[in-house]
């Protein structure tokens, strides 16, 4: 035999030692894995979890490849980027952003509306079937955006750059792009906690379109954001219409003076006055009310109280743990099932009530006076103050 003979020979019985050392080794891992119940890389569509299958088996009618028909086209052993390689195989006909595609990894999505059913309001899109249309050649729009975006806002949400990661900081890049010039601002408005909110609600639309015409840094956006989600909770008639940076701003800053206020009274309780709460029913049986008088022992709703009330009992507290005052609230139900706030009072030690204010401080109405009054009588309490 030449020499080669011998070195071709040689080099054959080298691969072949490393292609049986290779599978040799890929039997031990399958061995240990099933052993150990670990799952494996997926090979074939059966490979992968009930969970897989089914986000794939719901849009069995819009695939243009059997899953069945799957083998894993990539060296990754990462079952998630395999079951993007099926969904690529089963549905994919054109590129489209990865944000979009990683929608089938995020088990937080939507579930699918049913074949030719409109969206409803306020529901979070699909956005499976969003990838599907795009990647189809189908008009995003038309077939699922419209509901959440213009047909503008869908264009810069399917060429979103790949600084955007995901599909809720795409729509905020949309909407914010097509306010302004600058790929830079909508990229830092898509960055901040908008996308802790929803795509569906008027409201946060209107604050990503108030960023865009009045820059503010990222850490500044994002305070505002909590500030406005706060408020936006107490009151759902606030609106941004009319308001400029500078007024936000300022309320802002007594928003977290309040919040500091809340810090230092908040917390600790009182055993209060030994009276206890009671409630007076009034009016007819078709015109009844409920009113209740209830004695606040704790530094949390001391603080509850002066917020809703818009007056200044919170500064009290020190006062109420020493024993020298005891404050009350005063409510009304009526009609029955609908609590309206009355007014706070203001009981010494003694026995005299000192105050009584309803909202903003002002006096209290005939009614209240009348059951303040009441309940006075009733417990021994010197009331010459309301007169």
């Amino acid at each position: 035999m030449g020499k080669s003979n011998k070195r071709r020979q040689a080099r054959r019985q080298q691969t072949e030692h490393v292609v049986c050392a290779a599978l040799a080794a890929h039997s031990e891992r399958t061995a240990h894995a099933k052993r150990n119940n670990v799952p494996t890389a997926a090979v074939e569509y059966g490979d992968f979890s009930d969970d897989y299958r089914n986000k794939i088996e719901l849009y069995r009618a819009f695939m243009l490849r059997r899953p069945e028909d799957w083998r894993c086209r990539i060296k990754s052993r990462s079952q998630s980027r395999r079951l993007l390689d099926l969904v690529r195989f089963t549905f994919a006909r054109y590129p489209v952003p990865p944000h979009l595609e990683n929608a089938w990894a995020n088990d937080h999505v939507a579930p699918p509306l049913q074949p030719q059913r409109p969206a409803e309001a306020g529901r979070e899109p699909d956005l499976r079937r969003w990838y599907i249309i795009a990647t189809q050649g189908g008009s995003l729009y038309k077939l699922a955006a419209h509901p959440y975006l213009s047909k503008l806002e869908t264009h810069h949400f399917l060429i979103a750059p790949a600084q955007v990661g995901t599909a809720q900081t795409a729509f905020w890049y949309a909407v914010a792009r097509t306010q302004g010039d600058g790929v830079g601002s909508a990229l830092r408005i898509a960055r901040t906690r908008l996308c802790d909110h929803s795509i569906t609600t008027p409201f946060w639309r209107d604050v990503a379109r108030f960023f865009v015409r009045n820059p503010a840094s990222l850490q500044e956006m994002n305070d505002l954001i909590d500030f406005l989600a706060v408020t936006q909770q107490q009151n759902a008639s606030f609106t941004l219409k009319g308001r400029t940076l500078a007024a936000l701003r300022r309320r802002m800053e007594e928003w977290h003076r309040e919040l500091r206020k809340a810090q230092r009274i908040c917390g600790g309780s009182w055993p209060g006055h030994p009276l206890d709460d009671i409630e007076y029913h009034a009016g007819s049986e078709h015109k009844r009310a409920i009113w209740r008088f209830r004695q606040i022992k704790t530094g949390n709703d001391l603080f509850r109280e002066g917020q809703c009330m818009h007056h200044c009992v919170a500064s009290y507290k020190e006062r109420c743990m020493s024993g020298d005052v005891s404050i009350w609230s005063l409510t009304s139900e009526y009609p029955i099932g609908c609590i309206n706030r009355g007014v706070t009072i203001e009981l010494r030690k003694s026995g005299v009530i000192m105050q009584c204010r309803g909202f903003a401080n002002r006096p209290p109405y005939a009614n209240e006076l009348a059951m303040v009054k009441r309940w006075a009588q009733e417990h021994g309490l010197n009331w010459s103050a309301l007169a």
